[in-house]
C-alpha cells in the first residue's frame, strides 16, 4: 500500500498534469477503503492541487454515471473544511449536484455545504447577500446558507423581497429551520396561507406547500393549525402539479395529517392530477404504514381514477403496499374485485389479474359478500363475464368470484355463472379446479353445494366423452401441423429465455453457461498469481408446471373469440 506521503505527491503531479480525477479513480479502485477526502482538502488548501479549476469541473461534468459515483464521496468529505471563496465551493457543489441529477443521493454535496457554511458564517452571509441580489448561483444554494446560520429572521426578511424567486427561497428556508416554539410556528403557517390565498407564482406556492407541511410535521398532528384552510385552498385550485405534490406530501410528512386532511386529499387525487405515475407511486409509498385509519374506498378510486390515464400499464409490483392492504383482508379483495370488474375499464381489470399472479402465486381466493355484490342484475352478470375473460389464467380465483354470485346473486345472474363455471372454466381444467370445487361442495350453503353436483356430473360426462373420440384420425393432427406447432413452441420458449436473462440481476453479474446433461458442473477459478483453483458444482433437477386450458387444443378460434368478447364488452350505459 501506498504511503501517505506518495499519495500526497502522486496527486499534486496528477492535478499539475490534469488527470487528478482520472488519478483519483486508478486510486479508489485499487484502495477502496482509505478516504481521499481529507487528504484531497489538505492539498487544496495549501495551494498543491485546485478542486475548484475549470479543468476538473469540466473533467467531473464528462465523466460517466459510474466514474462519478466513484468519487463524489471523496469530494463530498472535502468540502467541509475546504478555504477557498464563496463562490468557488458553489460552483463546485453546483457541479457535483447537477451531475448527480434524480439520484436520491443527490443533495449529499448541499448537506456538505451546510457544514461549510457553518465553518464559514461570514462567507454564508455572501451568499445570502448574493441572492438578494439575484445572483443565478447564489439561489440555487442560498436555502442551505441560511440553514447553516440558523437564522428564523433571516428568512422571514426574504419573504419581504420584490422578487419572487427570493421569496421562495426564504420560504424553503423557513421549512427547513428549527422552529423554536408554536407562535413561531403559527406565524410560518399564516406566511404559507397568504402566499396560497394570493400569490400565483407556481415556485413560491411549491415552497410555500413544502414548508407548511414541513411545520405541521415537527408539531406532529393534534392540532394542525389553519391545515384544513390551507388545503381547501390548494385543492379549489385545481392545479395538477400542486395535488401531486399533496401525494408526495402523504408520505413525506406522514406525521403532519389529520384523518380528515387524508381524506380531502384522497378525494383530491381522484380528480386530475399533471402526473399519474408519480401520484400512484407516493400514494402507494404512504400506504406503508396505515395506522392514520385510511379509507380503503377512497384509496381504491383513486387507482381507479389514475391508472386508465397511465401512457403504459403499471405491474402490481409497483404498488406492493396498496396489494398487501388488499390481500390482508378478504373484505378488501372483495370490494376491490367487485367495483373493478364491474366497472369494465380494461387497465383495471388486466391490473386485477395481474394481482392475482404477482410474485408467482396462484389460487387466490375472492369471496364476494351479499354486501359487496352489485344488487342490479345487468351489473352481476357483467361481473361474471369480466370475471372469466380477465382471470381465465387463475381458474380457482375466478371460480371464487363466480360461486360467490352463485351464492348471493339473482336467480339469472347464478345461473350465467354456473355456466361460465362449466364453459369455458370446467371444460378447460380439471385439476386444481376441481380439487378447488369438492373442497367447496363441503361448505354448508345448498346453492354452492347443488351448484357444484350438477357441474361435476356434467364434466365427469364430458371426460368420458372426449375418451371415445381418442382414436378418431380425423382429431389426429398432421406431420406439418405438428412440425408448425414445435417451430412455434420453439420461438415461444426461445423469447421467454431472452426476457428472462434481460430482466435477472444474477444474469448480469455472473457469466452464463449452457450445459446440455451431467450430474456436476466444473469451472476454474482464477486467483491471485495465476493460481487456479477447480471449483465443482452438483447439479439438481428442478421442474415447473401449468396446467394448459383444453378448450386451447379443442376450439381455439372459438374460446378465443369468447374472451376477447368478454375482455371489450362495454354496458350499455357506457
Amino acid at each position: 500500500m501506498k504511503t501517505k506521503s506518495s499519495i500526497h505527491k502522486q496527486l499534486e503531479y496528477a492535478d499539475r498534469r490534469g488527470d487528478l480525477i482520472p488519478c483519483l479513480l486508478s486510486l479508489e479502485s485499487r484502495i477502496r477503503r482509505q478516504e481521499y477526502g481529507p487528504v484531497l482538502c489538505e492539498l487544496h488548501n495549501s495551494g498543491e492541487i485546485s478542486l475548484v479549476s475549470d479543468h476538473n469541473l469540466a473533467v467531473v461534468e464528462g465523466l460517466d454515471h459510474n466514474e462519478f459515483w466513484s468519487i463524489v464521496h471523496l469530494f463530498n468529505q472535502a468540502i467541509p473544511e475546504l478555504d477557498c471563496s464563496f463562490r468557488d465551493v458553489l460552483r463546485l457543489v453546483h457541479t457535483l449536484v447537477s451531475k448527480a441529477g434524480y439520484d436520491g443521493a443527490a443533495g449529499m454535496p448541499n448537506i456538505s455545504l451546510v457544514k461549510w457554511c457553518k465553518a464559514n458564517p461570514e462567507r454564508a452571509k455572501l451568499i445570502v447577500k448574493g441572492a438578494i441580489s439575484l445572483d443565478e448561483l447564489c439561489l440555487s444554494h442560498c436555502v442551505f446558507a441560511v440553514q447553516a446560520l440558523g437564522s428564523i429572521e433571516l428568512a422571514f426578511e426574504l419573504l419581504g423581497h420584490s422578487d419572487n424567486a427570493v421569496v421562495a427561497v426564504g420560504l424553503r428556508s423557513l421549512g427547513m429551520l428549527e422552529v423554536g416554539s408554536e407562535a413561531i410556528a403559527k406565524r410560518i403557517i399564516d406566511e404559507c396561507c397568504k402566499v396560497i390565498a394570493i400569490d400565483k407564482d407556481q415556485d413560491v406556492r411549491s415552497s410555500a406547500i413544502g414548508t407548511a407541511f414541513n411545520t405541521w410535521g415537527k408539531f406532529g398532528s393534534l392540532e394542525p393549525y389553519r391545515q384544513q384552510e390551507f388545503l381547501e385552498a390548494i385543492v379549489n385550485a385545481k392545479d395538477g402539479d400542486e395535488l401531486v405534490q399533496l401525494s408526495a406530501a402523504l408520505f413525506y410528512h406522514s406525521k403532519g395529517f389529520v384523518a380528515e386532511s387524508i381524506d380531502m386529499i384522497l378525494e383530491a387525487l381522484a380528480g386530475g392530477v399533471s402526473n399519474p405515475q408519480a401520484t400512484l407511486h407516493w400514494l402507494d409509498h404512504a400506504l406503508h404504514a396505515k395506522d392514520r385509519g385510511w379509507d380503503l374506498t377512497k384509496v381504491i378510486d383513486v387507482l381507479a381514477a389514475q391508472i386508465p390515464k397511465l401512457e403504459n400499464s403499471i405491474e402490481p409490483s409497483q404498488l406492493n403496499n396498496f396489494c398487501q392492504w388488499i390481500w390482508r383482508d378478504s373484505d378488501n379483495a372483495a370490494q376491490l374485485y367487485s367495483s373493478w370488474l364491474v366497472s369494465g375499464q380494461f387497465a383495471l381489470c388486466k391490473f386485477l389479474a395481474d394481482m392475482v399472479g404477482e410474485g408467482g402465486k396462484k389460487n387466490k381466493i375472492v369471496e364476494i359478500s351479499r354486501a359487496r355484490l352489485p344488487d342490479d342484475l345487468d351489473d352481476q352478470v357483467f361481473l361474471a363475464r369480466k370475471c372469466v375473460g380477465f382471470l381465465w389464467l387463475h381458474e380457482v380465483t375466478a371460480a371464487s368470484i363466480l360461486l360467490s354470485i352463485v351464492k348471493n346473486g339473482k336467480k339469472l345472474a347464478r345461473e350465467e355463472a354456473e355456466e361460465l363455471l362449466y364453459d369455458p372454466l370446467l371444460l378447460s381444467y380439471s385439476g386444481a379446479l376441481r380439487s378447488f370445487l369438492d373442497e367447496q361442495n363441503r361448505k354448508p350453503s345448498k346453492r354452492i353445494s347443488g351448484c357444484i353436483k350438477r357441474l361435476i356430473k356434467r364434466h365427469d360426462a364430458y371426460l368420458e366423452g372426449l375418451k371415445t373420440t381418442e382414436h378418431l384420425v380425423e382429431f389426429c393432427p398432421t406431420i406439418e401441423q405438428r412440425r408448425a406447432a414445435a417451430i412455434k413452441d420453439r420461438e415461444r420458449n426461445k423469447e421467454i429465455q431472452k426476457q428472462a436473462h434481460e430482466r435477472s440481476v444474477f444474469f448480469q453479474l455472473a457469466p452464463r453457461q449452457t450445459l446440455l446433461y451431467g450430474k456436476k458442473s466444473f469451472s476454474l477459478i482464477h486467483g491471485e498469481g495465476g493460481k487456479k483453483v477447480p471449483s465443482v458444482t452438483p447439479l439438481s433437477e428442478f421442474s415447473y408446471t401449468t396446467e394448459f386450458p383444453r378448450l386451447s387444443v379443442v376450439d381455439p378460434v372459438g374460446f378465443n373469440e369468447m374472451l376477447i368478447v368478454f375482455r371489450i364488452e362495454q354496458k350499455v350505459s357506457q
